[in-house]
């Protein structure tokens, strides 16, 4: 499944929008702010239809999960997008992740918890709130709930680093060890990004940490919590990828369409995350050229002086290397 879809769901009490483009995106809040009402509502439609009083709009058929019959479901429904809650037993098991990393559907995860199995990205956690003052519907009976980003990576003050942690010892960490002005280290994995922030406790250390933000969401929570503890002293820095970088740079060329609207071209069936989309479209861009890029090991190529501008230029301006 690709594109990006518009979804509006409502009765004469509660509004709410959602606007999707990935194969997962997770919404997070508390059991006061809607979210088994929007499941209820999703499943209402389904049964009932126009009798359920419940109006859906959206391009793609809306579906609800339901625990009974779950692979089956999965393996047999295509091209919706299907919500679910953290209330489903098999949710956090390997088997579910593998399921939906294959889907050539969209999922909706409505959870409280990060899912650690899940390839997501930290730009699709939403969270939910109630908006009594909008303007936007009439009704003044409904409640509109508003979506927002739990995470906004915005840099509020100038930063010069004196370590940088970036998630691996690939490309990405080969590039920046040699390039930046400072320590860099590897974490050994996304999921010890946190681990190797909590490790840095010298007070006098400056720390930026490098991560693939398309596959990064379930460690963001442990990571944020990590970097708040640092007061100022850290920020995370969470691009598509650093495949994305090269690519965005224009040091390898490829059609503007495939970075400006990768969820039409990112194939859910294919992707488990757009980490991977970047990494084949850079691949394929460079196969059997001076800049034929793999992941495991930096083409040197990326290492004279102008192709480091360029990269460097898309990192954060709050960032100072001299």
């Amino acid at each position: 499944m690709t594109g990006k879809y518009e979804i509006e769901l409502y009765n004469n009490r509660v509004h709410f929008f959602l606007e999707i483009k990935r194969n997962i995106t997770i919404i997070q809040g508390d059991s006061a702010t809607g979210q088994s009402t929007r499941i209820s509502l999703i499943a209402d439609d389904e049964r009932l239809g126009v009798g359920s009083g419940i109006t859906l709009k959206c391009e793609k058929p809306c579906s609800v999960l339901n625990a009974g019959d779950w692979k089956n479901y999965l393996q047999n429904v295509h091209d919706h997008v299907i919500f679910m809650d953290e209330n489903m037993p098999f949710i956090k098991s390997r088997e579910f992740a593998e399921r939906v990393n294959k889907s050539d559907n969209y999922c909706v995860i409505i959870v409280r918890e990060s899912l650690p199995q899940l390839a997501y990205s930290v730009e699709e956690i939403y969270g939910i709130r109630e908006d009594r003052d909008s303007q936007k519907y009439v009704n003044p009976r409904r409640v509109f709930n508003a979506l927002y980003q739990i995470y906004n990576l915005e840099y509020p003050q100038k930063i010069k680093p004196t370590v940088v942690i970036t998630e691996d010892s690939n490309a990405g960490y080969e590039f920046y060890s040699q390039v930046l002005p400072c320590t860099c280290v590897s974490a050994g994995g996304k999921t010890l990004v946190h681990s190797k922030i909590a490790e840095m406790e010298d007070d006098r250390e400056t720390i930026i940490a490098i991560v693939d933000g398309a596959a990064f969401g379930a460690d963001m929570q442990r990571a944020m919590r990590e970097i708040k503890l640092k007061k100022g002293k850290c920020l995370l820095y969470a691009p598509e990828s650093f495949e994305y970088l090269i690519l965005r740079s224009g040091v390898v060329e490829v059609p503007d369409k495939y970075l400006d609207e990768p969820y039409n071209y990112a194939d859910s069936a294919r992707y488990a995350s757009w980490e991977r989309y970047f990494t084949d479209q850079l691949s394929e861009a460079t196969r059997n050229t001076i800049y034929q890029y793999t992941k495991s090991k930096l083409n040197v190529i990326y290492l004279t002086a102008g192709n480091i501008n360029r990269i460097m230029k898309l990192l954060p301006g709050v960032l100072e290397w001299n």
